[in-house]
């Protein structure tokens, strides 16, 4: 008596060649992946055909993902840098109101600031290329906005902050002390 195996979908079906009849109630669970090509009983592991195609898909999603993360880094470090300035305008305003004292906004290079009082004290340093090792983001403004003791602002002005692109943000002011990041 020869026996035939048919291995789907990790069942063996043990059927009686003479008679051609398959003895469903004789299903017996055995292997854990589809064994049509080899005729050993035991199949474990994968083929290494197998393992270079998992390999070469990784590949092709790893290089999607840096390419669409080196896209979006610049506008990140243009959309930080703004929010780090506009944070320290803040902490100005706060500052001189509640020490009583004008304060501020001086550009000392492109990627450097400072914010002083009256009594020309340092109250705030931030320097995007020491603090954040940020070459290309640039600061710009026309004049030097000063936060007066009441909370308003004299000078008003529009600072840029750009990261080598062609749109630069702009931070507005009102009169009132009110910032907004315009884009």
């Amino acid at each position: 008596m020869e026996k035939i195996f048919f291995y789907v979908y990790s069942v063996r079906y043990v059927a009686k060649a003479n008679r051609g009849e398959i003895m469903n109630n004789h299903r017996i669970v055995t292997q854990n992946r589809l064994c049509i090509l080899n005729k050993q009983s035991n199949c474990y592991g994968f083929t290494l055909m197998e393992l270079m195609i998992v390999m070469t898909i990784f590949a092709v999603l790893a290089a999607i993902g840096v390419v669409s993360s080196t896209q979006y880094l610049p506008n990140y470090k243009k959309n930080s840098a703004s929010r780090t300035v506009i944070s320290d305008l803040v902490k100005a305003r706060i500052h001189a109101i509640k020490e009583r004292k004008q304060h501020t906004f001086t550009l000392v290079n492109q990627n450097k600031y400072t914010i002083k009082d009256t009594n020309d004290v340092v109250f705030l340093t931030r320097d995007f290329k020491a603090d954040f090792d940020w070459d290309e983001v640039t600061v710009q403004t026309g004049t030097s906005p000063t936060f007066n003791t009441d909370g308003t602002i004299n000078n008003i002005s529009t600072i840029n902050v750009d990261c080598g692109s062609n749109d630069p943000v702009a931070i507005t002011m009102t009169i009132t002390g009110n910032l907004r990041i315009v884009e």
